[in-house]
């Protein structure tokens, strides 16, 4: 059985450790997703709201991170998605993507940046077969050889 809830500042020691074991974040990725998930912890107001998924014994199995585009009416980010190693491909990751649909709720638009590099393959693969299509490439964005793939989709 798995709960879903808004996570919380004593959530940060699991979120952070999750992030580590993600062997497809480079090190300035994780990083960054650290610096996102304790602004979104340390205030709702930030623009980052966090989904967690536990187990039945409180362990963490994923997380969501998502919020509304400043300046933009009914435009939302998803930024971050990691589903720990030893659950991977157990469905969390489709749990926690549909929680996060139905939060934002219809009418609205949902943004998510990856890399088109193969080590992000599956992810892509992911957003496509919960209906993101992909709005836009940006060529040699993060570097050379590795495009951003932006994906929308309408909720």
């Amino acid at each position: 059985m798995m709960t879903l809830r808004s996570a919380a500042a004593a959530d940060g020691d699991q979120l952070f450790a999750l992030i580590a074991t993600i062997d497809t974040f480079n090190d300035s990725e994780k990083e960054l997703a650290c610096q996102v998930i304790r602004d979104g912890l340390a205030s709702p107001e930030n623009g980052y709201d966090i989904l967690v998924s536990l187990d039945d014994h409180g362990r963490l199995c994923g997380f969501i991170c998502y919020g509304p585009i400043p300046i933009t009416v009914k435009r939302w980010d998803l930024y971050w998605i990691a589903v720990a190693p030893r659950v991977a491909r157990q469905g969390v990751g489709s749990l926690l993507l549909r929680a996060m649909e139905e939060k934002v709720g219809r009418g609205v638009r949902v943004y998510v940046d990856t890399s088109a590099t193969p080590a992000y393959g599956q992810a892509r693969s992911f957003y496509e077969r919960h209906g993101y299509e992909v709005a836009c490439v940006l060529p040699e964005f993060y570097g050379p050889g590795d495009d951003k793939i932006v994906y929308c989709k309408e909720l």
